[in-house]
This record gives structure tokens, C-alpha cells and sequence, in this order.
């Protein structure tokens, strides 16, 4: 058994590794996500300093002006853990993002998010085994799916922060349930420091897995030995969180990150649109369920286990709840420009793990296995288009103004195949199926808008001679 474990962890890991090498990307949108993060990975891994005025990368629109400088309004521990490895490979080797921008990127992203989708099959896969029972081939069809047909896919051919909060979220899962099985100081301590690997990635998720990971480890605990596995949790949680805020200091002379200390994040009011906004997040256009349906099946997973689920699930689900609540209240663009509702793309492992502990739990039959495997492919379909643009031209709800294009193509799931067809094959069927549906004047827009985006001058060109922008020419030249 422990041979074909190790032979199916090898064939996820081909699978995986061949994708990431295929498609992932070597170059960034104009989307700030990427490019504020990658000028701090150029000034701190070639130049030895945070800001990025000097960098290639300097024009991105998520930047602020501190103490005469201009830096990344993102937070820190993240571009500085991909700065570091920058350096060494650029001392090493000349690698630069002046001579060698692609290779730099293409090397980025390969290591940080394709790296961290073969971890998450990897640990997904070894929890299955060794808390479900079934067979173990289902169980790694599930740990594999769980990483080709969700955005865990989408978003690991870039550099993001999405993907490796996913990682630190299963990691405090995994961690729990090791607490669960043998309670240790270790694996509390284990614990903690996935909760605050996920406040270094994304400090809402971070404060949610904190308080997550203290509760589970009392929970788990017998009342009279509750207090030092607690205090272990907060003190490596507390250390991990001093250390980003000197990391801050050091860097911006502030204890803070500064899209809040240098104001460049105002949340939006979205009171009476909200449940609109709840909608579109979850099951419309930038929907979590619309583009994974497979998640749907946390419903019933939640309701039918509900007595079986052990403290670990119970607390990850927590967390989840707790973010979708939290984003979903206090955001108001959909996740800017990029491919669905990006802030929950951290939920995902949580979810996966108990659906697919429900589904180890049934008894075989045909109809059951057609339905997993109907809702598995449209989230293979839906996550390779995504995977074309990531960071893609979208609505963005209330920052979007009237008038624009996107207020007509909405789904990201439409503006990326509009795109990625019309590249392929200009003239073709499919261009001008998806050309008439959506209108000539808003998909030429998209398309224009998009090739600036994405940095394709092939791809404007290409339009600019095409059989669409002839016809809009003689429309607005047209005496009618």
C-alpha cells in the first residue's frame, strides 16, 4: 500500500510539475498585484532596498509615496521571502530583471505558486489517506482535482498571495489534526506558525487563524493540561507577528503595512447593494460555487457529517465562514481585475477536505460517480480559462464606472475566452459566435484593453487589422 501511495504522490507531482512548467507565466499584467509585488522582489533582491522608484516595476498603481520614497502598498513578508531567493539566484548567476525580465518572472512564478499547487495536492492527499477511509485511488483523483479544477489552478501559473494562504490554512488544518492524534507542544507550535504564515500572507485570514488556532488547541486539550499548548500558541503567533511588524519598521520606519498606514485602502460602503454583491461573489458572475460547482457539495457534506466532523474540520470551516463574511462585507470590487472572487481562493482547501471525506463515506454507485466527476469537469474548464489571464480585465463593481465596457462583459469567464479565442483565431466561428453575443463596440474594447493588459502588442495589432474593427470603422463612418 505504501508503494502505490508513493506511486500515485509521484504521478500527481509529473502532472502538476508539467502544467506549472507549460503555463506558467513570464510576464505580468499591468494589474498592481503583480507588479507591486515584483518591484519589491527587484529593489530588495538586486538593489538591497524596499522602495521601488529604481525598479522596473516602479509605474504600478498599487504604490504610495512614504518619507520620500515610493513603495509597495502590499504587505511585505511574502515579496521579501521571493526577494531572497531572487538575490541568491542573481548573485549566483547574473538572473536579472533588466536583462532577463521573462526568465526572472517565469522563475518567480514557477517556484512560489506552482510550487505551492504540488504542496497543496501533496498534503491534501496524505491528510485523505490518513484520516478516510477508501480506496486510495479516489482519494488521490480527489487530492489532484482539488488542484486542476478550482483557482487553486487559475492562480498558479502567477504570483499571488492566494495560493500560498491556502497552503498555510490546509498546513493549520493538518496541524490541528496532528494536535487531535498526539498532543504535543510541537505540533501546537506548528499550529500557531500556520496561522501566522497566514497573517503574513493576508491579515484578516491571519487574525481568523489565530483565534482558530488557539481555540482548536483548547478544545483538543483536557482542561487541566489547556494552559501550556495556549500560551505556545500565542507566543509563537505573537513572535511571528512582532517579526512582521519589525520587518515593516525596517523597511517604512512604521510598524504597519502601508496600504493602512499610508491610506491607500478605503473600503467601500456597500450597504443596500449588498445582497446584489453576496450574489455575484458567490453564485453569479465572479461566483466561488459558479465556477467550482463541486463546492456546492459543502452543503450537504456539512449537514450529513455534522456529528462525524472532528475539531480540526469544525475550526477550518470556521475560518472559511469567517472570510467569506468578512470579504464579502467589506469589499466592494469583486476582487479587481482578476479571475472570480480571488479572497476566497483561501476556502478552498478547507471545503474540498470535508466534501471529500462525505464523498469517502458513500457507497458506490454509477449515477453518484457521474455527478463528482460532471461537477469536477466544469471546474477543469472553468479554471483553465482562467488560467489565459489571471489577473484579467473585469468589472469591479463600484470602481467600475458607467459606461465601460466591462458593465457589458461581466463574467471573467467570458471576457477570457473572448480574448483567448480571438488570439488564437481571429475570423473563427467561436470569435464570432462570442463577438455577436456580446457586441461588436464592447468586445473591440475588451479585446484593445485587454492586449495593453496583458502587454501583447501582437494581440492589439492583430485587432486593429481584423474584420471587427473594419466594421465598426464604416459604422461611425456611415452617413446612417
Amino acid at each position: 500500500m505504501k508503494r502505490k501511495a508513493r506511486r500515485l504522490q509521484y504521478a500527481g507531482v509529473i502532472v502538476l510539475l508539467l502544467f506549472a512548467v507549460l503555463y506558467t507565466k513570464e510576464e505580468i499584467t499591468l494589474a498592481g498585484n503583480e507588479s507591486s509585488r515584483f518591484g519589491v522582489i527587484q529593489a530588495l533582491g538586486e538593489q538591497g532596498v524596499f522602495h521601488i522608484e529604481r525598479t522596473n516595476f516602479a509605474s504600478t498603481v498599487d504604490r504610495v509615496e512614504w518619507n520620500g520614497h515610493v513603495y509597495s502598498d502590499k504587505p511585505l513578508p511574502l515579496s521579501s521571502a521571493a526577494a531572497v531567493v531572487h538575490g541568491t539566484v542573481h548573485r549566483l548567476t547574473g538572473i536579472n530583471f533588466s536583462e532577463n525580465r521573462m526568465l526572472a518572472i517565469y522563475l518567480i512564478n514557477l517556484l512560489f505558486s506552482g510550487g505551492c499547487n504540488i504542496l497543496l495536492f501533496l498534503w491534501m492527499f496524505r491528510l485523505l489517506r490518513r484520516t478516510c477511509r477508501g480506496r486510495i485511488e479516489v482519494k488521490w483523483l480527489l487530492a489532484l482535482a482539488m488542484c486542476l479544477s478550482t483557482w487553486l489552478l487559475t492562480y498558479s501559473v502567477i504570483f499571488n498571495n492566494h495560493t500560498p494562504a491556502a497552503l498555510a490554512v490546509l498546513g493549520l488544518v493538518i496541524a490541528l489534526e496532528k494536535y487531535r492524534r498526539r498532543p504535543t507542544l510541537r505540533a501546537a507550535a506548528c499550529a500557531a506558525a500556520a496561522a501566522g504564515a497566514a497573517g503574513a500572507l493576508d491579515i484578516p485570514l491571519g487574525f481568523f487563524c489565530g483565534i482558530a488556532a488557539a481555540a482548536g488547541i483548547a478544545l483538543e486539550s483536557p482542561a487541566r493540561q489547556r494552559l501550556r499548548p495556549v500560551l505556545t500558541v500565542f507566543a509563537v503567533g505573537g513572535g511571528i507577528a512582532a517579526g512582521i511588524m519589525l520587518l515593516n519598521h525596517i523597511a517604512y520606519g512604521t510598524i504597519l503595512p502601508l496600504y493602512i498606514a499610508g491610506g491607500s485602502y478605503v473600503p467601500p460602503l456597500l450597504w443596500a447593494t449588498m445582497p446584489v454583491y453576496w450574489y455575484e461573489c458567490l453564485f453569479g458572475f465572479r461566483g466561488l460555487f459558479s465556477y467550482q460547482p463541486f463546492l456546492l457539495l459543502i452543503f450537504p457534506a456539512v449537514w450529513l457529517l455534522r456529528k462525524k466532523l472532528r475539531v480540526p474540520e469544525w475550526t477550518g470551516l470556521g475560518i472559511a465562514a469567517a472570510v467569506v463574511v468578512f470579504y464579502l462585507s467589506l469589499t466592494g470590487e469583486y476582487g479587481g481585475p482578476s479571475y472570480g472572487m480571488r479572497y476566497l481562493v483561501p476556502v478552498i482547501p478547507v471545503f474540498w477536505l470535508v466534501i471529500s471525506r462525505w464523498i469517502l463515506s458513500w457507497k458506490q454507485a454509477v449515477w453518484k460517480a457521474a455527478a463528482v466527476v460532471l461537477l469536477l469537469l466544469w471546474g477543469c474548464v472553468t479554471s483553465l480559462i482562467g488560467v489565459y489571464c489571471p489577473f484579467c480585465i473585469a468589472n469591479e463593481g463600484a470602481h467600475t464606472p458607467d459606461g465601460h465596457f466591462s458593465n457589458t462583459i461581466r463574467s471573467p469567464f467570458l471576457s477570457n475566452l473572448l480574448v483567448m479565442t480571438f488570439e488564437r483565431d481571429p475570423e473563427g466561428e467561436m470569435t464570432r459566435r462570442l463577438i455577436d453575443s456580446l457586441g461588436e463596440e464592447a468586445s473591440f474594447r475588451h479585446i484593445y484593453v485587454s492586449g495593453v493588459h496583458m502587454r501583447s502588442p501582437q494581440l492589439v495589432a492583430e485587432l486593429l487589422r481584423s474584420s471587427l474593427a473594419e466594421r465598426l470603422r464604416a459604422k461611425k463612418t456611415s452617413p446612417h
